[in-house]
């Protein structure tokens, strides 16, 4: 079946994609003054009129961002008061959007070294999690990444950070959703954007990746083996070979 979108449909589709980036642009603009401390908690944001001619955009786009902004945590609006900052105890700190703020704003390594604890608790369960429930097809899957995983490290002179990492996150991605836990999951999952971000500034020395891979390969064979106490073992010491990488300074 062919669709005709006429000349109305055509501009209330450009039109409502320009509204889109608008509006996330301007989450983008306050929700960086929050976390950066511009905004502080507790302090009331200029009134609509004011922040649509700051950021130039209309009164609907501004509560569109409002939405995203109150969803996040970091605001909320009270009558006869006006749009406040909200304590950093509200904030969902597991927004993807909120972690690359902080990532952009504060101590890269300090990140890197919060998102790795994360992870090492987050994804060591679910790789326990992932020995006793993962089917047959799964663990395949897990194993196709791993290989390739290896294929990229097993050729120095072609070696790329890039494809590595693309397969890495695969690999990690994939023991995640074999844990059939939806909560543990959808957390790590939350976490992606910004767990790519923080792998993006990782170290790229090809040494410390294959002292690394023979973790992984442990961990895919306690996996396969149905080993959980292993899969965790391999996973936490995994994770404590990347924390010994990350450095200090």
């Amino acid at each position: 079946m062919i669709i005709i979108i006429n000349g109305d449909m055509r501009r209330k589709m450009i039109n409502h994609s320009i509204r889109r980036k608008l509006y996330e642009y301007v989450v983008e603009e306050i929700g960086i003054r929050i976390i950066r401390g511009d905004y502080k908690p507790g302090d009331t944001l200029p009134n609509e009129d004011a922040l649509c001619k700051q950021h130039d955009v209309s009164r609907g786009v501004l509560r569109e961002a409002a939405k995203v902004l109150a969803q996040k945590g970091l605001i909320q609006s009270r009558p006869k008061i006006g749009t406040q900052v909200q304590p950093r105890s509200t904030w969902n700190l597991f927004d993807s959007d909120i972690l690359i703020w902080k990532l952009r704003l504060g101590d890269k390594m300090e990140f890197l070294k919060n998102v790795t604890e994360v992870r090492r608790i987050i994804e060591s369960e679910a790789a326990k999690f992932a020995a006793a429930r993962a089917s047959q097809t799964e663990i395949a899957m897990i194993r196709s990444l791993y290989s390739e995983m290896e294929a990229i490290l097993s050729d120095k002179s072609a070696y790329n950070y890039q494809e590595y990492l693309r397969a890495d996150m695969a690999f990690h991605t994939a023991i995640l959703e074999t844990c059939h836990n939806e909560l543990l999951a959808q957390i790590g999952h939350t976490m992606r954007n910004a767990v790519q971000t923080a792998r993006e500034m990782d170290t790229r020395d090809i040494d410390i990746l294959l002292e690394s891979l023979p973790f992984h390969s442990e961990m895919l064979e306690a996996i396969a083996d149905r080993n959980a106490p292993a899969a965790y073992k391999a996973s936490q010491e995994m994770f404590d070979q990347v924390w010994r990488a990350i450095p200090k300074q």
